[in-house]
């Protein structure tokens, strides 16, 4: 009788939150500028996409970041469990640690990264997709998620902003300072997020688990930048905490087993524009950056640190031919104090690269083209060669990329014996391309992407231990489609993708063969809002206790958001996520808390 009497609760305190969510969508009859999802005019739509988040207001809501994310066509994100927690970003069907995260187009981590510890947040996020190792680097095989931070409007000197929902308590605190060629531009955020127990109940009774999960993020940003007309040189810091209570399956399969995870990156930007030496040296690129990420701190037992990375950048431009050689370097450390006693206990490796760009920018064409020779300390040297072309006809735009790459093991998956670490692993060779055209029409811009991805040597969990799988294939397609029509709009997308392991042929877990997402919205004045409907077909997944792979997925998810500009610096927002409170299981064996919504106020000046 309690029972149902909980979920009679439930269901109408869902229905409540809905209606006060929908509400206002009918009332308000002004418009703000949403976070959406837009092309650059001289790129093909389908090729480059991107997520602006405007800064004039800070929209985006705490925990549902990487739900901006999954607007984007090809791109999938699943989180172990509750919002903050960790969280995996997949482009066009490729596994998570083919996803390059990047600041500000400097690489964050070589190793697999959490976009729930990145702060999207600030400024805005480039999606690039496709093999793109000899521009980018190891592991940029399925594509890069470039966080852009530090994009406040010229004519804002700062704000806050409150937010609070059944998941969620966020506070955000912004400012800027200008003199002369000189400005300074701080963030600081403190998140909190209260979850329930995401483990299935198949395992509640048999693992130790925690009933009321906690994660806290906090993070402070920070950018010194001074310009003239000769030069320019940035200053950035950013510190970043996370420390989880994620609730934990005790089981020799990796999980999510963190206890604390921390980034810190310190980078120096410079820029020199003297006109003296022109039309032949057009700009002077310096970067130096060093980090400290550990991704896996479990008690202090192990962890993977990445520390000094360096970037070196000269652009040489001649006419509409522009020549540019970059050098790379970086270390990092792996510690298990559980491994005193052997010799894998302390480990460094270093990576250093050199990376030659040339290319065409002529008219309605751009040609892009790589080459990457790189070398690491434990594996042996690997080359990269990338060519892209980009090119528009009147209201028809094409894009053709072919790429080869490669993926050397983390220091984590080679040296952790206790948790399937592998030090005889291979690096993963893969080969690429994509093709695609969008044509603008008075119904809209429909676009076509056909993408193929095989690789070699793929690493993959197999009997509680990583190991090299001999080749497999990856192909599809996307379909695209977007308009507006005065104050409304529509976007909606597709993706099919055939992901196997070709020796022997079967199909790899993890890869929902189909998505599909659609979304109406309305602009108008100081209101904005949008609902949308999120579709992941059936995919196979490894069960922790099961020997036999199980599907799972075919699913629905309904959300949206509403944003309403009170005055000229007060803003309310509120976003829905899982209306219908489906329940969903990731690919890791967490569930999905179900309904969540969240509502924030922010105030600039």
């Amino acid at each position: 009788m309690g029972d149902a009497l909980n979920a009679t609760y439930g269901c109408q305190m869902r229905a409540v939150f809905t209606i006060l969510y929908i509400f206002p969508l009918s009332a308000a009859s002004t418009q703000l500028a949403p976070i959406v999802v837009k092309a650059k005019k001289e790129k093909p739509a389908q090729t480059w996409q991107f997520i602006e988040s405007q800064t004039t207001e800070h929209t985006t809501t705490p925990g549902f970041e990487e739900q901006q994310l999954k607007n984007i066509p090809g791109v999938t994100t699943s989180t172990n469990g509750n919002p903050g927690q960790t969280t995996f970003v997949r482009i066009q069907g490729a596994a998570s640690r083919y996803t390059k995260m990047m600041w500000n187009g400097l690489n964050i981590v070589e190793a697999e990264a959490d976009a729930a510890l990145i702060p999207l947040y600030a400024g805005k996020v480039e999606v690039i997709k496709g093999v793109h190792c000899a521009e980018y680097g190891n592991c940029a095989i399925g594509g890069i998620v470039n966080v852009v931070p530090f994009t406040m409007p010229k004519d804002q000197n700062g704000g806050a902003r409150l937010t609070m929902g059944n998941y969620t308590q966020g506070s955000h605190l912004w400012w800027q300072q200008k003199t002369g060629g000189f400005s300074l531009q701080q963030h600081i955020t403190a998140d909190k997020f209260i979850g329930k127990n995401s483990i299935p109940k198949r395992y509640q009774d048999k693992y130790p688990t925690d009933l009321r999960p906690q994660t806290v993020k906090q993070s402070f940003l920070n950018q010194l930048q001074y310009e003239n007309h000769h030069a320019k040189a940035a200053l950035q810091l950013g510190l970043i905490n996370s420390n989880s209570t994620a609730s934990n399956i005790h089981h020799p399969k990796p999980c999510d087993a963190r206890n604390k995870k921390s980034l810190q990156i310190y980078a120096l930007d410079m820029e020199s524009k003297s006109e003296s030496i022109q039309p032949y040296l057009k700009v002077l690129s310096t970067k130096f950056y060093m980090q400290d990420f550990s991704p896996y701190q479990n008690n202090g037992r192990y962890g993977t640190h990445e520390s000094t990375k360096i970037r070196l950048g000269i652009r040489v431009k001649k006419e509409s031919i522009v020549f540019e050689p970059l050098a790379e370097c970086h270390n990092a450390a792996y510690k298990n104090r559980d491994d005193k006693s052997t010799n894998i206990f302390n480990k460094r490796g270093g990576e250093y690269a050199f990376a030659q760009g040339l290319h065409l920018h002529k008219n309605n064409l751009i040609w892009k083209n790589w080459a990457r020779f790189h070398k690491s300390e434990r594996l042996k040297t690997v080359n990269a060669f990338s060519s892209s072309l980009l090119s528009s006809y009147g209201d028809t735009e094409y894009s053709a990329h072919f790429g080869t790459g490669f993926c050397i093991p983390d220091l984590f998956k080679l040296y952790n014996i206790s948790q399937g670490g592998n030090p005889n692993l291979k690096n993963e060779k893969a080969i690429g391309g994509n093709l695609g055209v969008a044509q603008k029409t008075s119904v809209g811009t429909f676009s076509v992407l056909l993408f193929k991805t095989e690789y070699e040597q793929q690493i993959d969990w197999r009997d509680n231990k990583y190991i090299n799988i001999n080749k497999s294939r990856q192909q599809g397609f996307e379909l695209g489609w977007k308009n507006k029509v005065g104050a409304w709009g529509t976007q909606c997308s597709c993706l099919y993708t055939e992901s196997v392991e070709l020796e022997p042929r079967k199909a790899l877990p993890n890869v929902p063969k189909f998505i599909a997402n659609g979304r109406v919205f309305y602009e108008k004045g100081d209101c904005y809002t949008s609902i949308g409907c999120r579709y992941t077909g059936v995919q196979t997944l490894s069960d922790f206790e099961s020997v036999k792979p199980v599907e799972k997925g075919d699913y629905a998810v309904l959300y949206g958001d509403v944003q309403y500009k009170i005055t000229d610096h007060t803003t309310w927002q509120c976003a829905v996520e899982n209306a219908l409170a489906r329940t969903i299981e990731s690919p890791h064996g967490y569930r999905n808390p179900g309904f969540q919504i969240s509502s924030g106020l922010s105030v600039t000046w």
